[in-house]
């Protein structure tokens, strides 16, 4: 079995072990070593990675697999690299440090959010989610207001200020039965506690197999992203330390150049971005209305066959009345397409003295039309071009 040290020292970069196997598995390459700083992926967290390096000779760890079951027994890992390297072989191990300190950061904030949720509203996580890419989400089974979110990011943050040590322990059965820890899993195995407090205050217990920073000013801070009602619960989206600074400046950057396009403050910015809305609003409205006239004259002179093909942004209103208008003057299929050859068209469509339902059949067989509707008239989208929509009804 291997050695895991990232559970008893998270701060380790690099450490000198053994190769104990290598061996293939179709194309791809594995090694075991009989210790590891590197974490396999586990618990909704992604495995860490870095290079083995011997005699000169680097290989990167790729990723890392958990053998058997955490829940049930002891665990061995083995990791995917992309070269070989002789069982026995004394080998450098390097991790990649910045991803996983960021990731240390992230995980542990997790525990704070989750643990003062627990505490001070009763729910508990029931999933988690840590990207490198897309904010770290946790989900909860019940809702949070605006005002507890906000309530608990900023105590969340008062917790990072006091800098409290986060832990680990391995409690014997025994001792386990009379702690208050969480768990979203029936471990029969070995359990290990992430506790994050002092003797004046325990913000958090908690089974976790991941590396944790030591401190929660490691954190720097908290920021929560997002929450949004999820599976009849509340979804949370956050960023921690190096993560949450990065995404507060590109933030705070486009709200100053937001700012200094309108020459006013961040205060007046939401008002003033409301009142373009609006005004945004009522021009496409009226042009909107404007062009509605326009076709409906042209269509009176009979400038239109069969069809109206049009990229102005006509809303459904406009569409129909020109729709109704040509029906009442056509009697062959005819419709309204609203749109462009790239991301398809809206359209209204029909025939005078028929059922339009059949029409839409055809439509979805030439056209690639998606919609349904009434004998009188069919709705929908489709994905044809502006040349293919024409030959359809002006054949």
């Amino acid at each position: 079995m291997t050695r895991k040290i990232y559970e008893k020292n998270s701060y380790l970069r690099e450490y000198k072990t053994t190769v104990t196997a290598c061996f293939r598995e179709g194309e791809s390459v594995y090694i075991k070593l009989a210790e590891s700083i590197f974490f396999p992926e586990e618990g909704g967290q992604y495995s860490d990675t870095g290079t083995i390096s011997s005699e000169g000779r680097s290989i990167r760890v790729l990723e890392g697999q958990l053998l058997g079951s955490p829940t049930e027994g002891e665990t061995d890992i083995r990791y995917l690299v992309d070269g070989e390297m002789e069982a026995g072989s004394e080998v450098l191990c390097k991790l990649d440090w910045d991803q996983r300190f960021s990731r240390m950061q992230n995980h542990s904030g997790e525990h704070i959010l989750s643990g003062l949720i627990h505490e001070r509203f009763g729910l508990n996580n029931t999933g988690f989610h840590l990207s490198d890419e897309e904010p770290v989400t946790l989900a909860f089974d019940g809702l949070l207001s605006k005002e507890q979110v906000s309530l608990i990011e900023r105590e969340a943050n008062e917790v990072i200020f006091q800098n409290l040590p986060i832990k680990d322990s391995y409690p014997t059965e025994s001792e386990l039965s009379s702690l208050s820890y969480r768990s979203k899993l029936d471990i029969k195995a070995q359990v290990r506690l992430i506790t994050i407090g002092d003797e004046n205050r325990t913000v958090d217990v908690c089974a976790c197999c991941a590396p944790h920073v030591s401190h929660t000013g490691a954190i720097g801070f908290i920021k929560i992203i997002s929450a949004i009602k999820f599976k009849g619960g509340t979804q949370l989206s956050i960023l921690c330390g190096r993560r949450a600074f990065d995404y507060m400046r590109e933030n705070l950057n486009s709200l100053n150049e937001a700012c200094r396009v309108f020459s006013t403050n961040p205060a007046d910015l939401p008002r003033i971005a409301a009142n373009c809305k609006e005004e945004n609003l009522a021009l496409a409205t009226k042009a909107a209305s404007l062009t509605e006239q326009l076709i409906l004259k042209d269509i009176g002179s009979g400038a239109y066959k069969n069809c109206v093909i049009t990229d102005m942004d006509l809303s459904p209103v406009n569409m129909k009345n020109i729709y109704n208008l040509l029906v009442s003057i056509r009697e062959n299929p005819c419709g309204v397409f609203v749109g462009n050859d790239e991301e398809g068209y809206r359209y209204y469509a029909g025939i005078k003295d028929g059922d339009a339902r059949l029409l839409a059949q055809k439509m979805k067989e030439v056209l690639n039309a998606k919609g349904g509707g009434s004998p009188e008239m069919i709705q929908g989208k489709c994905a044809a071009t502006k040349e293919e929509i024409d030959l359809f009804f002006n054949p």
